[in-house]
């Protein structure tokens, strides 16, 4: 992934001279839905939350098709559930209400709910105008997102069902995720455009902190990985 953005940043210096340069910004938000899964056959994804994103994004044109963008923004209620095949302390490091849901049965499933603080940045390339229109392309896009809330509900065999739990201390505080964004523009002005597209976001580092551990002494080491198709529309100014 470095080796990619050194290359662009390489290329943009090299064109920086053809055009002059231009600053846009883009105010852009939208539903979306997430999901949560894992890099492990014992836990199992089975449920989609509906969760609701903003951004607000620099562009920096260095020629009419291609742009350094970046931006900054917030994800409300992302997430997902799991099913735990296997049972055990799962959430040790969360402040969880009672003691018992620090021995959860097999069969578990747990359902989270995050909101985010992103900072995304990445290359935006875009076709030439035509009766109005444009096409654009984000990619790639690289999101450093900071968690700043963490709740779940814990449905468990033999145990009270337990809802809006405190799970910020078994998820990570930092994620990195990296997407791909598909849009069209639509010019109203010289200085201003609607836009709209799709988004497809995905976290390539661990969302969670692996500390659990299972009934037979196993440690609980599982991907958490976080996906996301977000649905965006806005302004262009």
């Amino acid at each position: 992934m470095k080796g990619i953005l050194f290359s662009f940043v390489l290329m943009a210096l090299s064109l920086d001279g053809l055009s002059a340069q231009e600053f846009h910004f883009t105010l852009h938000a939208g539903p979306a839905y997430s999901w949560m899964s894992a890099n492990k056959n014992t836990i199992k994804r089975f449920d989609t939350r509906f969760a609701f994103k903003a951004h607000l994004q620099a562009e920096y044109w260095f020629n009419p098709k291609m742009a350094f963008v970046g931006g900054l923004g917030f994800s409300l209620g992302q997430g997902g559930a799991l099913e735990f095949k296997k049972g055990g302390d799962l959430l040790k490091e969360a402040e969880l209400s009672e003691p018992i849901y620090h021995d959860l049965p097999a069969g578990t499933r747990i359902v989270y709910r995050m909101n985010y603080l992103d900072l995304p940045f990445g290359l935006k390339l875009r076709t030439n105008e035509f009766k109005g229109y444009r096409y654009h392309l984000v990619a790639p896009e690289v999101i450093l997102s900071m968690r700043t809330k963490a709740r779940g509900d814990i449905a468990a065999s033999g145990l009270p069902f337990t809802k809006d739990e405190d799970l910020r201390g078994a998820m990570q505080f930092f994620v990195l995720f990296y997407g791909i964004y598909a849009g069209l523009e639509k010019t109203l002005s010289e200085d201003l455009s609607l836009v709209g597209g799709i988004r497809f976001s995905q976290s390539f580092t661990d969302i969670t902190k692996d500390s659990g551990q299972y009934s037979d002494g196993s440690k609980e080491n599982s991907k958490g990985i976080l996906s996301s198709l977000d649905f965006r529309i806005g302004v262009i100014f």
